[in-house]
Protein backbone atom coordinates (compact mmCIF):
# COMPACT_ATOMS: atom_id res chain seq x y z
CA UNK A 1 0.00 0.00 0.00
CA UNK A 2 2.74 2.37 1.10
CA UNK A 3 4.32 1.50 -2.36
CA UNK A 4 1.21 2.54 -4.27
CA UNK A 5 0.78 6.00 -2.24
CA UNK A 6 4.44 6.62 -3.10
CA UNK A 7 3.96 5.36 -6.96
CA UNK A 8 1.02 7.91 -7.08
CA UNK A 9 2.45 10.73 -5.47
CA UNK A 10 5.30 10.70 -7.69
CA UNK A 11 2.80 10.64 -10.69
CA UNK A 12 0.95 13.47 -9.58
CA UNK A 13 4.63 15.56 -9.08
CA UNK A 14 5.50 14.66 -12.37
CA UNK A 15 2.09 15.54 -13.93
CA UNK A 16 2.27 18.63 -11.84
CA UNK A 17 5.81 19.87 -13.18
CA UNK A 18 5.10 18.74 -16.83
CA UNK A 19 1.97 21.04 -16.63
CA UNK A 20 4.21 23.75 -15.13
CA UNK A 21 6.52 23.55 -17.92
CA UNK A 22 3.63 23.81 -21.17
CA UNK A 23 5.21 25.75 -23.60
CA UNK A 24 2.72 28.43 -25.27
CA UNK A 25 3.97 29.84 -28.63
CA UNK A 26 4.30 33.68 -28.55
CA UNK A 27 5.86 36.54 -30.88
CA UNK A 28 7.07 39.38 -28.55
CA UNK A 29 6.09 42.83 -29.43
CA UNK A 30 7.86 46.09 -27.82
CA UNK A 31 5.11 48.58 -26.57
CA UNK A 32 7.14 51.50 -27.17
CA UNK A 33 8.07 51.05 -30.69
CA UNK A 34 5.12 48.36 -32.06
CA UNK A 35 7.78 46.38 -33.67
CA UNK A 36 8.12 42.91 -33.24
CA UNK A 37 11.35 40.80 -32.32
CA UNK A 38 13.10 38.97 -34.73
CA UNK A 39 16.68 38.49 -35.28
CA UNK A 40 19.27 41.31 -37.04
CA UNK A 41 22.97 40.18 -37.26
CA UNK A 42 22.49 36.83 -34.69
CA UNK A 43 21.06 38.93 -32.73
CA UNK A 44 17.32 39.84 -31.06
CA UNK A 45 15.89 43.41 -32.08
CA UNK A 46 12.44 44.72 -32.26
CA UNK A 47 12.61 45.34 -36.02
CA UNK A 48 10.25 43.97 -37.39
CA UNK A 49 7.17 45.69 -38.79
CA UNK A 50 4.55 42.80 -38.65
CA UNK A 51 4.46 39.26 -37.48
CA UNK A 52 5.29 37.79 -40.88
CA UNK A 53 9.07 38.65 -39.95
CA UNK A 54 8.83 38.18 -35.73
CA UNK A 55 10.44 34.99 -34.58
CA UNK A 56 8.30 32.63 -32.69
CA UNK A 57 8.88 31.35 -28.96
CA UNK A 58 7.71 29.21 -26.73
CA UNK A 59 8.06 30.04 -23.45
CA UNK A 60 8.92 27.39 -20.95
CA UNK A 61 6.78 28.22 -17.54
CA UNK A 62 9.56 28.04 -14.50
CA UNK A 63 9.04 28.33 -11.17
CA UNK A 64 6.91 31.01 -9.72
CA UNK A 65 6.87 33.98 -12.45
CA UNK A 66 10.20 32.59 -14.17
CA UNK A 67 10.33 32.00 -18.18
CA UNK A 68 12.55 30.62 -20.32
CA UNK A 69 12.20 31.13 -24.09
CA UNK A 70 13.08 28.64 -27.09
CA UNK A 71 13.76 29.85 -30.49
CA UNK A 72 11.05 27.24 -32.57
CA UNK A 73 13.12 28.07 -36.03
CA UNK A 74 16.76 26.57 -34.10
CA UNK A 75 14.87 25.06 -30.98
CA UNK A 76 17.52 26.47 -28.51
CA UNK A 77 16.81 28.91 -25.84
CA UNK A 78 17.21 32.75 -25.58
CA UNK A 79 20.30 33.89 -23.47
CA UNK A 80 21.18 37.05 -21.79
CA UNK A 81 24.00 38.01 -21.47
CA UNK A 82 25.87 37.64 -25.11
CA UNK A 83 28.82 39.84 -25.62
CA UNK A 84 29.69 43.51 -23.62
CA UNK A 85 26.15 45.12 -24.29
CA UNK A 86 24.63 42.19 -22.17
CA UNK A 87 22.22 41.55 -25.51
CA UNK A 88 19.68 38.51 -25.98
CA UNK A 89 20.15 35.90 -28.74
CA UNK A 90 19.24 32.11 -29.49
CA UNK A 91 21.50 29.41 -29.30
CA UNK A 92 22.04 28.09 -25.96
CA UNK A 93 21.07 24.37 -25.54
CA UNK A 94 19.95 24.38 -21.85
CA UNK A 95 18.16 26.58 -19.51
CA UNK A 96 20.16 28.10 -16.91
CA UNK A 97 20.64 31.42 -14.85
CA UNK A 98 21.29 33.79 -18.14
CA UNK A 99 18.32 31.70 -19.97
CA UNK A 100 15.56 32.49 -17.12
CA UNK A 101 13.59 35.46 -17.18
CA UNK A 102 11.51 36.94 -14.21
CA UNK A 103 7.89 38.33 -15.83
CA UNK A 104 7.04 41.21 -13.92
CA UNK A 105 3.53 42.57 -14.87
CA UNK A 106 2.96 46.00 -15.57
CA UNK A 107 -0.69 47.12 -16.06
CA UNK A 108 -2.89 45.00 -18.39
CA UNK A 109 -1.29 43.16 -21.33
CA UNK A 110 2.20 45.11 -20.61
CA UNK A 111 5.09 43.29 -18.71
CA UNK A 112 8.58 43.21 -17.97
CA UNK A 113 11.33 40.71 -18.49
CA UNK A 114 14.11 41.22 -15.66
CA UNK A 115 17.12 38.84 -16.62
CA UNK A 116 17.72 36.48 -13.56
CA UNK A 117 21.37 36.34 -14.75
CA UNK A 118 22.15 39.86 -14.09
CA UNK A 119 19.12 41.64 -12.21
CA UNK A 120 18.32 43.60 -15.19
CA UNK A 121 15.24 44.27 -17.31
CA UNK A 122 15.87 43.71 -20.95
CA UNK A 123 15.25 46.94 -23.17
CA UNK A 124 14.30 47.12 -26.46
CA UNK A 125 15.65 49.46 -28.96
CA UNK A 126 19.22 49.30 -28.18
CA UNK A 127 21.51 50.88 -31.04
CA UNK A 128 20.15 51.66 -34.39
CA UNK A 129 19.61 47.94 -34.91
CA UNK A 130 16.76 47.83 -31.51
CA UNK A 131 18.82 45.24 -30.25
CA UNK A 132 17.38 43.71 -27.37
CA UNK A 133 19.53 43.62 -23.95
CA UNK A 134 19.34 43.11 -20.18
CA UNK A 135 20.90 46.52 -19.47
CA UNK A 136 18.43 48.40 -17.75
CA UNK A 137 17.76 49.14 -14.31
CA UNK A 138 14.02 50.15 -14.23
CA UNK A 139 10.63 49.13 -16.05
CA UNK A 140 9.32 52.19 -18.42
CA UNK A 141 8.32 52.27 -21.68
CA UNK A 142 11.47 50.66 -23.86
CA UNK A 143 11.55 47.93 -21.08
CA UNK A 144 7.82 46.65 -21.51
CA UNK A 145 7.04 44.31 -24.08
CA UNK A 146 3.46 42.13 -25.06
CA UNK A 147 3.24 38.52 -25.40
CA UNK A 148 1.20 38.37 -28.46
CA UNK A 149 -0.90 35.09 -30.14
CA UNK A 150 0.59 34.55 -33.59
CA UNK A 151 -2.83 33.99 -34.96
CA UNK A 152 -4.60 36.90 -33.29
CA UNK A 153 -1.40 38.99 -34.54
CA UNK A 154 -1.31 37.76 -37.97
CA UNK A 155 -5.79 38.07 -38.38
CA UNK A 156 -4.61 41.40 -36.66
CA UNK A 157 -2.60 42.16 -39.51
CA UNK A 158 -5.07 41.10 -42.25
CA UNK A 159 -7.58 43.53 -41.29
CA UNK A 160 -5.06 46.72 -40.50
CA UNK A 161 -6.36 48.14 -43.61
CA UNK A 162 -10.23 48.23 -42.07
CA UNK A 163 -9.62 48.27 -38.40
CA UNK A 164 -7.90 51.21 -37.20
CA UNK A 165 -5.10 50.79 -34.48
CA UNK A 166 -5.48 46.53 -35.60
CA UNK A 167 -1.32 46.09 -35.43
CA UNK A 168 -1.45 46.45 -31.92
CA UNK A 169 -2.34 43.16 -30.65
CA UNK A 170 -5.16 41.43 -29.33
CA UNK A 171 -8.56 42.57 -28.59
CA UNK A 172 -7.38 45.86 -26.56
CA UNK A 173 -8.94 49.19 -27.45
CA UNK A 174 -6.30 50.77 -28.59
CA UNK A 175 -3.25 52.37 -27.11
CA UNK A 176 -2.62 54.15 -23.36
CA UNK A 177 -0.38 57.24 -22.66
CA UNK A 178 2.93 54.65 -22.22
CA UNK A 179 1.93 53.08 -25.71
CA UNK A 180 3.26 56.56 -27.50
CA UNK A 181 6.01 58.08 -25.79
CA UNK A 182 8.51 59.26 -27.52
CA UNK A 183 9.66 61.72 -30.56
CA UNK A 184 8.11 61.62 -33.73
CA UNK A 185 8.30 63.33 -36.95
CA UNK A 186 4.95 64.82 -38.19
CA UNK A 187 4.18 63.70 -41.82
CA UNK A 188 0.47 64.84 -42.28
CA UNK A 189 -1.86 67.89 -41.02
CA UNK A 190 -5.80 67.88 -41.86
CA UNK A 191 -5.97 71.40 -43.92
CA UNK A 192 -8.61 73.90 -43.70
CA UNK A 193 -10.87 71.78 -46.17
CA UNK A 194 -10.47 68.70 -43.84
CA UNK A 195 -8.35 66.53 -46.40
CA UNK A 196 -5.20 65.23 -44.69
CA UNK A 197 -2.58 67.04 -46.47
CA UNK A 198 1.39 65.37 -46.46
CA UNK A 199 4.02 68.35 -45.35
CA UNK A 200 6.22 69.19 -47.85
CA UNK A 201 10.08 68.55 -47.61
CA UNK A 202 11.20 71.39 -46.13
CA UNK A 203 8.48 72.06 -43.40
CA UNK A 204 8.19 67.96 -42.53
CA UNK A 205 12.07 67.86 -42.02
CA UNK A 206 11.62 70.74 -39.49
CA UNK A 207 8.88 69.25 -37.70
CA UNK A 208 8.74 67.90 -34.39
CA UNK A 209 6.46 66.05 -32.01
CA UNK A 210 7.04 64.60 -28.45
CA UNK A 211 4.78 62.93 -26.04
CA UNK A 212 6.13 62.36 -22.55
CA UNK A 213 5.16 60.15 -19.41
CA UNK A 214 2.70 62.81 -17.85
CA UNK A 215 1.05 63.63 -21.30
CA UNK A 216 2.54 66.71 -22.39
CA UNK A 217 2.83 66.89 -26.42
CA UNK A 218 5.72 69.43 -27.75
CA UNK A 219 5.63 70.22 -30.91
CA UNK A 220 7.09 72.57 -33.68
CA UNK A 221 7.43 72.96 -37.61
CA UNK A 222 10.35 74.91 -37.12
CA UNK A 223 9.17 78.19 -35.48
CA UNK A 224 7.19 78.39 -32.73
CA UNK A 225 7.19 76.16 -29.84
CA UNK A 226 3.66 74.44 -28.86
CA UNK A 227 2.84 72.55 -25.69
CA UNK A 228 -0.38 70.82 -24.78
CA UNK A 229 -1.64 68.64 -22.08
CA UNK A 230 -3.23 65.64 -23.10
CA UNK A 231 -4.82 62.50 -21.85
CA UNK A 232 -4.94 58.79 -23.31
CA UNK A 233 -6.65 55.90 -22.35
CA UNK A 234 -7.23 52.51 -24.72
CA UNK A 235 -7.11 55.04 -27.66
CA UNK A 236 -9.61 57.96 -26.50
CA UNK A 237 -7.94 61.08 -26.17
CA UNK A 238 -8.49 64.39 -24.83
CA UNK A 239 -7.21 67.72 -24.51
CA UNK A 240 -6.74 68.53 -21.14
CA UNK A 241 -6.54 72.38 -21.41
CA UNK A 242 -5.46 75.19 -24.06
CA UNK A 243 -2.94 75.20 -26.18
CA UNK A 244 0.12 77.38 -25.39
CA UNK A 245 2.81 78.43 -27.94
CA UNK A 246 5.44 80.98 -28.04
CA UNK A 247 4.90 83.88 -30.55
CA UNK A 248 7.23 84.58 -33.09
CA UNK A 249 6.56 86.14 -36.65
CA UNK A 250 7.42 82.88 -38.66
CA UNK A 251 9.33 82.97 -41.78
CA UNK A 252 8.60 80.37 -43.47
CA UNK A 253 6.38 79.11 -45.88
CA UNK A 254 3.39 77.36 -44.38
CA UNK A 255 4.90 77.63 -40.88
CA UNK A 256 2.27 79.37 -39.09
CA UNK A 257 -0.98 77.84 -40.93
CA UNK A 258 0.71 74.27 -39.73
CA UNK A 259 1.01 75.35 -35.95
CA UNK A 260 -2.51 76.61 -36.07
CA UNK A 261 -3.66 73.16 -37.57
CA UNK A 262 -1.36 71.20 -34.96
CA UNK A 263 -3.06 72.76 -32.31
CA UNK A 264 -6.30 72.63 -33.99
CA UNK A 265 -5.90 69.01 -34.38
CA UNK A 266 -4.53 68.28 -30.98
CA UNK A 267 -8.02 70.17 -29.47
CA UNK A 268 -10.09 68.37 -32.02
CA UNK A 269 -8.84 64.86 -31.78
CA UNK A 270 -11.15 62.48 -29.48
CA UNK A 271 -9.32 58.77 -30.89
CA UNK A 272 -5.70 57.88 -31.30
CA UNK A 273 -4.56 54.94 -33.31
CA UNK A 274 -1.32 53.91 -33.40
CA UNK A 275 -0.13 51.02 -36.10
CA UNK A 276 3.92 49.90 -35.95
CA UNK A 277 5.81 53.52 -35.81
CA UNK A 278 2.61 55.39 -37.14
CA UNK A 279 0.46 57.49 -34.90
CA UNK A 280 -2.84 58.88 -35.99
CA UNK A 281 -4.96 61.29 -34.07
CA UNK A 282 -8.62 61.14 -35.31
CA UNK A 283 -11.64 63.43 -34.32
CA UNK A 284 -15.10 62.12 -33.22
CA UNK A 285 -16.00 61.15 -36.62
CA UNK A 286 -13.17 59.17 -37.05
CA UNK A 287 -11.76 61.32 -39.36
CA UNK A 288 -7.80 61.81 -39.93
CA UNK A 289 -6.50 64.96 -38.58
CA UNK A 290 -2.68 64.40 -37.67
CA UNK A 291 -0.55 61.47 -38.23
CA UNK A 292 2.92 61.05 -37.19
CA UNK A 293 6.25 58.21 -37.47
CA UNK A 294 8.71 57.40 -34.91
CA UNK A 295 11.81 58.68 -35.91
Amino acid sequence: MKHLIRSLLALSLLVASQAAAKAEEILLQSVQSGMYVTVVNGTLAAAAPGPRGASRFDTVRLEGDRVAFRDLRSGSYVRAGVGEGAFLAAGSPHIRGWETFELVRIRGDKLALRSVGNGNYVRAGVGRDSLLAASSGRAAGWEQFRFVNPRDAQAANNNAGNQPGAGQGGNRGGPDLDDLFGNYRITHIAAGNGFLVRLGRELGNRSTLSIDDRGTVRASVGCNSISMRVSVRDGRVRAEGPAISTKMLCQGQGQAAAEAAIIDALSSARRVDRDGRTVTFRDASGADLLKLRRG
